[in-house]
């Protein structure tokens, strides 16, 4: 057991590090937390900067623009292109509407597609201009059923307006959206404090046993080298172990969630992940690499890891080189898997997620390993 002993006081001159870690981690999750909260509820509140361009000139399209300037900023006067490319990259506008002409005529005669016949520029990567569509569309597909009704014009775009602006139904529905997102949130982040605690606190511990001054006192006492290697796995297991429930329990006091179907899932997905970064642990401390590098290492995998494994960045934002890189590491389909929970699917839609995690998790462990056995002969 003295070697059992010797990683719990080697690991004790790591808790500055762990505590700073555990803190990040725990903040950054109450931060995001704290957002799925609130941005639904007050999205619905925000209008959006517009530029519209009413080449028709109809009753319909008139009608069409003193909707959106009830609901939406739009914006006054003339702009040239160079202008409208930079409110739309600084987001003062979410979209450059031109109405043309003939849409009026098209419009009242039936054709259903009339409402394609309006050029909408918006920034591809930003949700807003694509709510602006369905606003616009929303409110179109209304008007045309109430002139079908037989109203006029006017009455029918009164209505309309006076329908879309009735939002009891959706404000229902986005309370629980709130809570799902939130939920995800809180747990989609954990991955970032996993990696930055086990690197920064638990493999400085496993590459001092392997720096020259504990190998020899290890060496001196009659223990077998199996079973120091034993001692040696089980305080590692029992550390991490400590780490994963300690994150895990933050997790679901922060969401205010626990032992529900998608909590037991989620569970499960973080189970997966967790054997494989303990493997990767195991596989880098192969690699005769200095305890000072450890912090280096921390940076290097924690961030990398999240950025392309749809941690950070949520995986639909991601290019594909980014993809492509990141379906090669565990978290990319840790992420995967929370996006099918969410979605409502069960243990068999995400299980290879879950093998996914754990054969990267085995193979790297099995190069450490080699890696290793190679070092140890070169060594003799």
């Amino acid at each position: 057991m003295t070697v059992f002993k010797t990683f719990f006081k080697v690991l004790k001159s790591y808790k500055v590090s762990f505590i700073v870690y555990m803190s990040i981690s725990i903040g950054v999750i109450f931060i995001l937390s704290g957002m799925g909260e609130s941005s639904d509820a007050k999205y619905s509140a925000v209008s959006h900067g517009l530029i519209v361009v009413d080449n028709d000139d109809s009753e319909v399209s008139r009608e069409l623009v003193s909707f959106l300037d009830q609901v939406n900023d739009i914006k006054k006067g003339d702009f040239t292109d160079d202008q409208i490319i930079d409110l739309l990259y600084y987001t003062k506008i979410s979209n450059y509407l031109v109405i043309p002409q003939g849409f009026g005529e098209a419009f009242l005669s039936g054709d259903v597609e009339a409402v394609n016949m309006i050029e909408s520029t918006k920034d591809a990567g930003s949700r807003m201009g694509y709510l602006v569509e369905a606003e616009i569309e929303s409110y179109l597909n209304l008007f045309r059923n109430y002139v079908i009704g037989g109203y006029s014009t006017s009455e029918a775009a009164a209505l309309a307006s006076e329908a879309i602006a009735d939002h009891s139904a959706v404000e229902m529905a986005s309370s629980g959206d709130n809570d799902k997102s939130s939920f995800f949130l809180v747990f989609v982040v954990l991955p970032y404090g996993l990696l930055s605690m086990l690197f920064s606190a638990i493999l400085p511990v496993i590459l001092r046993f392997n720096t020259e001054e504990l190998s020899r006192r290890t060496g001196i006492s009659s223990l077998p080298n199996v079973k120091k290697q034993l001692y040696l796995s089980l305080a590692t297991a029992v550390s991490a172990v400590m780490v994963i429930a300690a994150l895990f329990a933050a997790g679901s006091v922060i969401s205010k969630e626990a032992f529900t179907e998608r909590w037991l899932l989620v569970l499960a997905d973080f189970a997966a992940l967790s054997i494989s970064i303990i493997m990767l642990i195991v596989a880098v401390s192969n690699f005769n690499i200095k305890p000072s590098f450890a912090a280096a290492i921390t940076n290097i995998i924690g961030l990398s890891f999240c950025f392309l494994g749809g941690i950070f960045v949520p995986l639909e934002y991601l290019g594909n080189g980014a993809k492509s890189i990141g379906k090669f590491l565990p978290t990319y389909w840790y992420a995967e898997a929370i996006e099918k929970i969410k979605n409502g699917k069960g243990l068999a839609d995400i299980s290879n997620c879950l093998l996914i995690q754990l054969m990267f998790g085995i193979m790297v462990m099995a190069v450490g390993l080699a890696v290793g056995k190679y070092n140890a002969k070169k060594a003799e």
